[in-house]
């Protein structure tokens, strides 16, 4: 996988050689959700979340740790020019892209 250039994979070793399940769930979480994203969400929010439709898409860049509920029912029921997504994902994968997002923007 991509993410990151390697370093979910990294971590993942890594949380599981120093005894840190939580570090090494949240890297394979994360590499969960990139797959997510490739299916479902690219298409529209851009290659690695770079938004590249100038504006007409959500940035998911800008997803602050704190705005979890929103982008949960943004995701679920849909949002302006989004569809809703409610049984499409599950809320496994929904919180799998959450992971992915926040690892990116947070570069953990």
């Amino acid at each position: 996988m991509r993410w990151r250039d390697g370093t979910a994979l990294g971590a993942l070793a890594i949380g599981l050689l120093m005894g840190r399940p939580a570090l090494a769930a949240d890297a394979a979480k994360a590499e969960e959700g990139e797959q997510v994203y490739e299916n479902y969400c690219v298409n529209c929010h851009g290659e690695g979340l770079h938004n590249t439709s100038g504006g007409v898409t959500f940035d998911l860049r800008k997803l602050r740790p704190d705005e979890h509920d929103r982008f949960i029912n943004s995701v679920t029921n849909g949002k302006g020019q989004m569809p809703p997504w409610k049984g499409v994902l599950d809320p496994g994968k929904m919180e799998a892209v959450w992971a992915y997002i926040r690892a990116t923007v947070d570069g953990k």
